[in-house]
């Protein structure tokens, strides 16, 4: 037996929370579950894929504690259309009732407690303490950099490498690579790297709303983020980084320095007309001034736009994807951007004009052959 009160409104967003974990499809029935627990004056709600665990609390009244694994999809959408109201919950082995003081009954078949995976074991663990808009930011600074390929594990997360009060965080595709450094981060005395999930990273940071605390907890398979309200576990993806920092050239002589919206805006322009499978367009420095333009053999089409910005080095023609390059000098802070070119095959470098204090940000994109 199981009885507990709860709102409808704490209910259903730790439903929304911890359902984002859940897997939309899985060979196991139980993971498409979300486990309750009512323990003194508090509901827990755990949702797990086997990769990602997270467990996130609300207010309840108990009247007697229990636990059962409760179908999510159902469980959300009858939530979600309910009014504002309190709801009072019935636990008998897995029969679940849930009735409303305007006389709603609602019978849920539920499954034992038992068969729900258990939290991870986090062993010989390091808690490092983090701001929420600082995860915020290297999350969104690195993740559009993470590669989908899924034969390429170790680039389907980001690489947090710690040092004495030093911290990077680095991503890659293989076309693109972010590094974001900070030179004032307290690790504790943490000297590692690990590769952390994009999925934990988008489920972290959608889960910082009203946190003033974040504790980050890194053992020897898994980490840990904690707040206030929620608990979030991952395994590490145990994958050997790629050596990154030999990609990234020191003699890039050719400085470009753009204004990002205009810049952005002729990139959209003449991505329009580049070829849909390629996206290649082309762009010539020289004089202060760049040439963007692009040629589609198969429909016929071109486009040429000519943009001042302020250009040091000999003249320079180079190919990039349009939507990549789109997407970094989207990520690049403030008002100019800076590139870093040498030759129309190596890799070029942008930076924001202006760093944040204590902050280093680095973008590479790899050129294509025109």
């Amino acid at each position: 037996m199981m009885k507990f009160t709860v709102s409808k409104n704490d209910l259903y967003q730790s439903l929304q929370k911890v359902s984002r974990v859940a897997p939309v499809r899985s060979t196991l029935p139980i993971l498409s579950c979300i486990l309750l627990t009512a323990e003194k004056d508090e509901l827990r709600l755990r949702s797990t894929d086997l990769e990602i665990t997270m467990e996130t609390f609300c207010k309840a009244d108990v009247a007697e504690e229990g636990s059962i694994a409760i179908p999510g999809r159902m469980i959300l959408d009858i939530t979600s259309e309910l009014p504002d109201t309190e709801l009072s919950f019935t636990v008998q082995e897995e029969n679940i009732e849930i009735k409303t003081p305007q006389g709603g009954e609602y019978h849920i078949s539920g499954r034992p407690s038992a068969e729900f995976p258990g939290i991870p074991m986090i062993d010989d663990s390091t808690t490092i303490l983090i701001s929420p808009d600082k995860l915020q930011r290297i999350v969104d600074k690195t993740i559009f950099s993470v590669s989908h390929d899924e034969m390429k594990a170790a680039l389907n997360g980001v690489l947090f490498q710690f040092k004495e009060n030093l911290f990077k965080a680095v991503a890659t595709d293989g076309h693109k690579l972010v590094q974001l450094t900070y030179d004032d981060f307290e690790t504790n005395g943490l000297e590692r790297d690990v590769i952390i999930p994009v999925k934990f990273l988008n489920v972290s940071v959608s889960n910082l709303k009203g946190a003033s605390y974040i504790r980050f907890k890194i053992g020897k398979n898994h980490v840990m983020i904690e707040t206030e309200e929620s608990v979030i576990y991952t395994r590490i993806i145990e994958e050997r980084f790629p050596d990154y920092e030999t990609v990234i050239p020191v003699k890039n002589p050719n400085k470009v320095t753009a204004d990002i919206d205009l810049f952005l805006s002729a990139i959209k322009r003449i991505g329009i007309f580049s070829n849909k499978n390629t996206h290649q367009i082309a762009l010539s420095f020289n004089n202060n001034k760049v040439v963007i333009s692009t040629e589609d053999v198969e429909t016929a089409s071109t486009a040429r736009e000519e943009m001042a910005l302020q250009y040091e080095g000999e003249p320079l023609t180079i190919g990039y994807n349009s939507e990549y390059l789109k997407e970094v000098v989207r990520h690049v802070d403030g008002e100019k951007v800076c590139i870093f070119l040498n030759t129309p095959l190596s890799a070029g470098l942008l930076y924001p004009e202006k760093q944040e204090e204590h902050e280093n940000l680095l973008i590479l994109l790899m050129p294509i052959r025109l």
